[in-house]
């Protein structure tokens, strides 16, 4: 992992997206949540993952 995430504590899926344009192969997006200590407590960022199914 990137030193830039400052140690994540755990990662989870938290939505999912599919996107399907006219004449084109389809999307999908995927949000994933990542948890680490923060100064104030739990902190809480996410990462979009974005691909085309095979």
């Amino acid at each position: 992992m990137p030193g830039s995430r400052n140690c994540p504590t755990s990662y989870s899926l938290s939505e999912s997206y599919e996107l399907t344009p006219a004449g084109k192969p389809a999307v999908i997006v995927v949000l994933v949540q990542r948890f680490s200590q923060g100064f104030e407590g739990r902190d809480r960022r996410f990462l979009a993952v974005a691909g085309q199914p095979r």
